[in-house]
């Protein structure tokens, strides 16, 4: 029989035999393990997913505000015949509208006369003409005659008259030009007398129009030192909405204040008698 001890002794070996278990090993990520160095994935993949995360969000964002705007809205831009949108307070500039009033100033020793003359009143248009051209400077001649003299003041009608064979229309203001015996231009400024505003109105051939017309004999700062201010030979006279002058003779003797004439508006008639 064997003794008592032998599975006592066949179990001590079995268990010697067996490796001892161990507890399984815990990574830590960036902490050293068993002596190795153990990355941080699972911190990476967590970066990752924030990432993704934040770009659908921002995506989702704009996709709901692309659709929110409006598909179609007022346009700012102006008709196609060039006029200011609806709304636009804006003028083009070459408007037709009136300018505004030239300041008017005197001289020393200036007086305003204009009780002695007053600027012709504008008259109702005819009915005739509505169609007939512009007077051009080819139909239209010109002269002046001297009016009452004030202190220190000239005035003087300027005459113009429809030596065509058909009628015309005209309306506004005549351009000035003062120039000497041979032609040579003297520095003028013509100045748009407001009293009365300017009416349209038609010339048969023979009718006649005019403007009256003032300026200053005083001298004053801008004309030559001497006092001695030019004296025109003739002046140039451009119809309303025209380029191109007619000549008058001139007699009127000088011109100061830089040549500054003050014209009205052009009306039917031949002005007061000289």
């Amino acid at each position: 029989m064997a003794p008592d001890h032998a599975p006592s002794t066949r179990r001590t070996l079995h268990q010697r035999a067996a490796p001892a278990r161990r507890s399984p090993e815990r990574r830590v990520p960036g902490r050293y393990v068993s002596g190795r160095p153990v990355p941080g994935r699972p911190a990476a993949r967590r970066a990752t997913v924030r990432q993704a995360v934040l770009t659908l969000a921002v995506a989702a964002a704009l996709a709901v505000t692309g659709c929110s705007s409006p598909s179609s809205g007022p346009s700012n831009v102006s008709p196609s015949s060039g006029g200011p949108a609806p709304g636009d307070s804006r003028t083009h500039a070459h408007s037709n509208a009136p300018r505004s009033p030239a300041t008017s100033t005197s001289s020393p020793g200036q007086t305003s006369g204009k009780g002695s003359h007053p600027a012709p009143a504008p008259r109702s248009p005819g009915g005739q003409g509505a169609g007939s051209p512009h007077c051009a400077p080819g139909a239209l001649s010109a002269s002046l005659h001297q009016l009452e003299a004030a202190a220190g003041n000239r005035y003087a009608a300027l005459v113009v008259t429809n030596t065509s064979d058909r009628p015309c229309r005209t309306q506004g203001w005549p351009g000035l030009q003062l120039t000497s015996d041979s032609g040579a231009r003297i520095p003028t400024e013509t100045a748009r007398d407001r009293e009365h505003n300017a009416q349209p109105f038609t010339l048969k051939p023979g009718d006649r129009a005019w403007s009256r017309l003032h300026w200053t004999v005083v001298p004053s700062s801008g004309d030559p030192a001497d006092g001695a201010c030019p004296t025109p030979g003739a002046l140039r006279v451009i119809p309303p909405d025209e380029r191109h002058s007619i000549s008058a003779g001139w007699s009127l003797g000088t011109v100061c204040g830089k040549g500054r004439i003050q014209a009205t508006a052009l009306s039917t008639g031949e002005g007061p008698a000289s």
